[in-house]
């Protein structure tokens, strides 16, 4: 029997969550992620950027539901947020649902790829969803520590949040997830028996595979091959 992820699941994921910041001290607060804990005041009038792709909670849905929940995205450390009584907490990464954020018409959905070390969860923007592959983008915003001026000639930088160029993915049915090679043969490579009439396609349409709207229309011209 199907699992079905309803407003229940929900409710029972949110409680069981731990809260987003944890406080530290009056004016630092802590990012914890799973094993690794960063620091950095948040409150600091020198910090420049956020951990978020949207500042403010947007409303979603989430599959299976048709319950409206405000929810957003951390990039710097890849988990949604849900609000929920003043506060905010981690939706869990174990379940296969997607986010559809109906006002700006983007969805995520979990998918399992390789981290700095190991296979892990995490969230991915679904570009174009197919019955055999997936065209992915990983957000990422990174951190930057502060840089002192050490004479007078130097400017002094302040600590910054920035987002990074997108990276893109391919998604399997398995909920599996791999990085988008660079090479344009590797990438031809990923369509098996269908990669001469997808270089075809390509060539003869002019297409490229670092530009978002190009590659849509690469791996939806792949679904109508029989």
């Amino acid at each position: 029997m199907k699992n079905r992820f309803n407003k229940y699941t929900v409710i029972t994921l949110l409680l069981l969550s731990l809260s987003v910041y944890s406080q530290k001290t009056d004016s630092e607060q802590t990012l914890v992620h799973r094993t690794s804990i960063t620091s950095f005041d948040l409150r600091s009038k020198e910090l420049v950027g956020s951990v978020y792709i949207h500042e403010g909670f947007l409303s979603a849905k989430l599959s299976n539901s048709q319950d409206q929940y405000l929810i957003r995205y951390n990039a710097y450390q890849d988990e949604m947020e849900v609000e929920k009584n003043g506060n905010a907490y981690h939706l869990s990464k174990n379940l296969n649902y997607s986010i559809n954020f109906e006002g700006i018409n983007k969805t995520y959905q979990v998918y399992n790829y390789l981290g700095k070390k190991e296979t892990v969860p995490g969230f991915f923007v679904v570009l174009y969803s197919g019955d055999n592959i997936s065209l992915l983008i990983k957000e990422k915003i990174k951190f930057y520590e502060e840089v002192k001026a050490k004479t007078g000639y130097d400017k002094y930088k302040p600590p910054t949040l920035k987002r990074v160029e997108d990276e893109f993915y391919i998604g399997y049915k398995n909920s599996s997830a791999k990085e988008l090679p660079s090479k344009k043969k590797d990438i031809l490579s990923l369509f098996a028996s269908k990669a001469n009439e997808m270089e075809s396609y390509v060539n003869e349409n002019k297409l490229g595979f670092k530009s978002e709207e190009d590659l849509i229309k690469i791996f939806s011209y792949y679904h109508t091959l029989k």
